[in-house]
């Protein structure tokens, strides 16, 4: 059989395409169309501005009536964001060796917090809850995990500002 070289070429190149077309496919399979840079980045800003306002909005007006549906909407809206961050953070490691939130710690750091709210919202929920001084609110040790995310969140932040990056929107 006499395959002229630009034939050759051809079918190398043919080869070459049709193999970048399957990697290219897989990658594809492992995460959805929309996931990208902007798009995560986006997702975080949103996560880090609106977001945390409404959760701080909600833990200095809302909390202490102990509204069950407000709780359990609360729950819920943090559960849905983690998710969304939680694909992103996969995505970003998975394609630039690169967290959401800048590094592991801090990554870890602020989902750990966020399962910390939401675990504790789901026991008020359920009609668990702590023996209290007078004075205290049932609802005290929820206040404080809240907290703790706004500060987690307000850190990185302001370790964003220092670093000459722009966090509000």
């Amino acid at each position: 059989m006499n395959i002229k070289p630009s034939s050759a070429r051809s079918r190398i190149i043919c080869a070459l395409f049709f193999t970048l077309g399957m990697c290219s496919s897989q990658a594809a399979e492992e995460f959805p169309s929309y996931l990208n840079e902007k798009y995560c980045e986006d997702i975080k800003l949103d996560f880090m501005t609106s977001a945390i306002k409404s959760l701080q909005r909600y833990r200095e007006q809302q909390l202490v009536s102990q509204h069950r549906g407000g709780m359990n909407n609360i729950r819920k809206y943090l559960i849905q964001r983690k998710e969304w961050l939680l694909e992103c953070d996969s995505y970003l490691d998975a394609a630039e060796n690169d967290r959401l939130f800048k590094d592991k710690q801090t990554t870890d750091g602020i989902f750990s917090a966020i399962d910390s709210v939401s675990e504790e919202l789901q026991s008020l929920i359920s009609g668990i809850t702590y023996s209290v001084d007078q004075g205290q609110s049932p609802t005290a040790v929820a206040g404080e995990k809240f907290d703790k995310l706004f500060k987690l969140v307000d850190d990185h932040q302001t370790m964003l500002l220092l670093k000459g990056q722009v966090v509000y929107r």
